[in-house]
């Protein structure tokens, strides 16, 4: 969940202050990790997963103040627009019971969520891009007036020196989009995994997750469409990156600089060094508590980003959270896509042989994007240096190893056997949720309505997508 903000309006003087005290708090978390001050605890998990409300012809609903109102859980907060609200899962340790623990309560969260939806003639939905939103929806007028949202709005125009943001996306139609406002972000929809990781090993971890994120991305691509149009497979990973690009040295959104040498520090002094302030608001904790260090990182959203976060005694820990992810067509497949990614880094990050000096950067980039264009049938060049796609590559070993990783860290036998049958599925029928969505797109002659009618009423079931018909 983003920091809060009192007011989104801003004089140079805060610019001024704000710097000052980011300044002072990266000198006092270099000294955190030279001296090596991050809990050394065993893995944990957290998650965020964001939706849309739609109405009974599937329309984007732009109602979430009042929705969340009724629903009444502190978890579950405004996104963006009015249209979308995000539902934050418990953190558990990753061994014995966390991961069921925590599709458990996912499972409660989201029945009380659509439980408040229906009660207001409402629905609500997890999908990684609505197809029925068409691009005059995404107004200002459908921001939710939120302090932060808005000033996040004010200032990416400001660094823009008031030049709209341009949308351009070719997949097998073309997109082309001009806006005056961020609002195409929230077309964007995700799965957001964080993974606390112990400082000797967040280095092996962040590369391994920069590596499994052509893999991610493809499994849990369910964003074939956007205003009408066949784009990529995960057409989000295109929109983020064009909707709040600021003009500035480096991109807000992007897939990162290189793989990491040394520490996590690399990754916050990169976000110090080449991105301007964006929200420079009064915040008056601790230093030791990072409020200026957390606001700043947090308004750079590359795919796999670090974090730092604290336990109950104040001691800090790191996180990684890993972006790539779509929004899941059910929990079922949420969980799965989920456990790959925890098995998989597991499996790269404990290699004796390092991944990282196996294939290179601009590699497992070149991989990402192909990935996101292509879904299962993106061909990737892996460690070995042979090029295939990537639900081969998968099947041929690739998915048991991880699933034998994830067990190595004490993960549920039952969950794991559950969330692999998924994963075999979805290889065996290539069925994703842009496979499903693309194909019942074009069975019902670009019927979008129908489609995700049709998509709503199947999630609502819980069975995993690839038995869809």
């Amino acid at each position: 969940m983003g920091q809060d903000i009192a007011t989104g309006q801003f004089q140079e003087q805060d610019f001024q202050r704000f710097e000052q005290r980011l300044v002072a708090e990266m000198e006092l978390l270099r000294r955190w990790f030279a001296d090596d001050k991050f809990c050394s605890d065993q893995l944990q998990c957290g998650l965020e997963l964001e939706a849309w409300l739609i109405d009974s012809d599937g329309l984007p609903v732009p109602d979430n103040s009042l929705f969340l109102t009724a629903l009444d859980r502190k978890w579950v907060v405004p996104e963006l627009s009015k249209f979308n609200f995000e539902v934050n899962v418990s953190p558990q340790y990753l061994r014995g019971l966390g991961l069921p623990n925590m599709r458990a309560e996912l499972r409660a969260t989201w029945a009380h969520c659509e439980r408040v939806a229906a009660s207001m003639k409402h629905r609500a939905l997890s999908i990684g891009s609505l197809p029925t939103i068409t691009d005059s929806m995404l107004c200002v007028e459908n921001m939710s007036q939120i302090p932060r949202y808005m000033a996040l709005n004010e200032q990416v125009l400001r660094l823009r020196g008031g030049q709209p943001l341009l949308l351009k996306i070719d997949g097998i139609d073309s997109l082309r989009s001009k806006h005056h406002d961020v609002m195409l972000e929230s077309a964007a929809t995700s799965l957001q995994v964080h993974l606390k990781v112990p400082p000797h090993l967040s280095v092996r971890y962040y590369n391994a997750s920069i590596i499994a994120s052509a893999l991610t991305v493809a499994l849990a691509a369910n964003a074939p469409l956007l205003f009408g149009k066949r784009l990529w497979d995960d057409t989000r990973i295109a929109v983020f990156e064009q909707a709040v690009d600021t003009l500035g040295r480096k991109p807000r959104v992007s897939f990162g600089d290189g793989f990491l040498e040394h520490s996590l520090l690399e990754l916050f002094e990169r976000n110090l060094l080449e991105h301007r302030i964006l929200l420079p608001a009064q915040l008056e904790q601790a230093p030791a508590t990072m409020p200026h260090v957390r606001m700043h990182n947090g308004t750079i959203w590359n795919w796999n980003r670090a974090l730092i976060g604290f336990e109950q005694d104040g001691s800090p820990h790191l996180r990684i959270e890993h972006r790539p992810m779509s929004a899941s067509p059910t929990i079922a497949d949420l969980f799965a896509d989920t456990t790959l990614y925890i098995g998989l880094v597991h499996f790269l990050a404990t290699m004796n042989v390092a991944p990282e000096t196996r294939i290179s950067f601009d590699q497992a980039k070149r991989n990402f994007y192909s990935a996101a264009r292509k879904g299962l049938a993106a061909e990737v060049k892996w460690l070995t240096g042979a090029t295939s796609p990537i639900a081969q590559l998968l099947r041929d070993g690739l998915q048991n190893q991880s699933f034998e990783a994830a067990a190595q860290l004490g993960i549920d036998g039952e969950f794991l056997d559950a969330c692999q049958q998924v994963i075999s599925g979805r290889l065996e029928n290539m069925q994703n949720g842009a496979a499903w969505q693309r194909r019942k797109f074009d069975q019902s002659a670009g019927n979008a309505r129908d489609m995700l009618l049709e998509y709503a009423e199947r999630q609502t079931q819980a069975t995993p997508v690839h038995t869809w018909n």
